[in-house]
């Protein structure tokens, strides 16, 4: 799990993609504008609400069960290969 949730510094981008076991991502509570985890194929827990999101792409993360991407401006969002979600 990578957390980086609620942090001081209001991280304004991340980069994950070197992390491709990553299973968990937590960053809440942030300004980020853009967040790419496309290469994230292992991941099954996003939590990125609260940031700056206007468009979110999971559609390459088909392990996804729980999103919460709530409190952003997103225009879209695709999980139309998300058949695992649960909450």
């Amino acid at each position: 799990m990578f957390d980086c949730s609620y942090n001081r510094e209001n991280l304004t981008a991340l980069d994950v993609s070197r992390n491709g076991n990553l299973t968990d991502l937590g960053c809440s509570w942030n300004q980020l504008s853009s967040l790419d985890v496309s290469k994230n194929g292992n991941l099954t827990r996003l939590y990125c609400s609260y940031n700056q999101l206007s468009s979110l792409d999971v559609s390459r993360n088909g392990n996804v069960t729980n999103l919460n991407c709530s409190g952003n401006r997103l225009s879209s969002l695709d999980v139309s290969r998300s058949g695992n979600l649960t909450d």
